[in-house]
């Protein structure tokens, strides 16, 4: 049910954005500034463990709060769609995420035996990964059907979204819960600086971020401004997208099983750093052939992504005890939120800039290309940055 909350969620906030007229900073403002204020408030997710008698407790009370605000932001949309009051919900539900997925993914380590975690996560994703695709291709026809009242749209399928929480949230309850787990939180937060392959873990993963977002945040203005293609075709790259995570998630499970984390991680790091290239090129095509092209891409970057979000959600596993998970992960998140909004301001001031789309346009070149070919380049910087401390990775992920 979870799935059914992000297809027709936040799937879909970015598309929202676009629909109320907000400029490309403006979008990429709410697609980085509240994770990294969420990101902050991780550092006290080890404080609500702490206070509240369970992890499942704290992640069943979040998620409830968050199907009500899929209800409030409807009212938001219809009545008072200003940037400030969306900006203000966005910074309420991430934080919201913010805070429980640290919490979520201590639970899981707890739940799930290090045995089968590879082939359980494998096929987590690809249960959710498929309801996931059914949600984002409902939603399309939903906007496609009300596309003269999109404000009708949206509000149908965040209305579903936030049922499809309130689901989670009781699915959730029904899950076991790990007992005596206070005893074993470590309260210093910042130690794991202290050990170099978990920091460079986190540079890694933040740098990654850092030059997704160079492209990530854009997507839907390229997809409905630039390109000048419908909410449908938006609704299809992204199914697209989600059709591949769901099919390779099952054989990245087996192949990490295989070859290991690192080989995955590998593989995936090369690959991202080509499909920027591949966004830049689409600019020039058109007609089907357009359509297919990008397809084709969202396909390749599916599959690419899911065995990347795997691969590293593992690797977290192997270089941290179960105990300091929680702790972890929110120092991992705060590093990614700082790169994640530095890289969205970067993206978006450059999209937005007059002098950059003036200089441009004399050489049939936009903006956001310019900023899909920086997305590439430091995307590069990240693989080299891996190729640096593979070995060291693989002596303790073997370990």
């Amino acid at each position: 049910m979870w799935a059914f909350m992000y297809g027709m969620g936040e799937n879909y906030l970015s598309a929202m954005a676009v629909f109320l007229g907000y400029s490309a900073f403006q979008i990429s403002i709410l697609n980085s500034f509240p994770q990294l204020f969420g990101a902050f408030l991780q550092i006290f997710s080890n404080n609500l463990v702490l206070k509240f008698k369970t992890l499942k407790y704290i992640v069943i009370s979040i998620s409830f709060i968050q199907s009500l605000l899929w209800l409030i932001l409807i009212f938001i949309m219809i009545y008072i769609p200003y940037f400030y009051i969306i900006f203000f919900w966005f910074i309420l539900y991430f934080v919201s995420n913010s805070l429980v997925d640290p919490i979520w993914t201590s639970w899981m380590g707890y739940l799930v035996p290090k045995r089968i975690r590879g082939n359980y996560h494998g096929s987590r994703n690809r249960i959710i990964s498929f309801y996931v695709l059914i949600a984002i291709l409902i939603g399309g026809f939903i906007l496609k059907y009300y596309d003269d009242k999109l404000n009708i749209g949206f509000s149908i399928i965040f209305f579903i979204a936030a049922l499809g929480r309130i689901s989670s949230t009781y699915f959730l309850n029904k899950k076991d819960e790990f007992s005596n787990f206070k005893n074993k939180i470590n309260n210093n937060f910042f130690f794991f600086l202290k050990n170099k392959l978990k920091l460079k873990f986190i540079i890694f993963k933040s740098a990654i971020n850092f030059s997704v977002m160079f492209l990530g945040p854009l997507f839907a203005i390229y997809i409905l401004r630039t390109l000048g293609l419908s909410n449908l075709i938006l609704s299809l790259c992204t199914v697209s997208w989600w059709i591949a995570n769901l099919i390779s998630s099952k054989y990245w499970g087996k192949f990490i099983k295989l070859n290991g984390n690192l080989q995955s991680l590998k593989i995936c790091t090369t690959i991202l750093y080509i499909l920027p290239l591949f966004w830049v090129a689409s600019y020039y095509l058109n007609g089907l052939i357009l359509i297919t092209f990008i397809l084709l891409i969202n396909l390749m970057a599916g599959v690419t992504f899911s065995g990347f979000s795997l691969s590293t959600f593992n690797i977290t596993y192997d270089l941290v005890e179960k105990r300091d998970i929680a702790k972890y992960t929110s120092l991992l998140r705060l590093g990614e939120g700082i790169a994640i909004f530095i890289g969205a301001l970067l993206a978006g001031s450059i999209v937005d800039s007059s002098i950059i789309n003036n200089y441009l346009s004399d050489f049939d070149f936009t903006s956001i290309q310019l900023s899909m070919l920086i997305s590439a380049l430091l995307r590069f910087f990240c693989y080299l940055y891996f190729k640096v401390f593979e070995k060291e990775f693989n002596i303790v992920t073997q370990n």
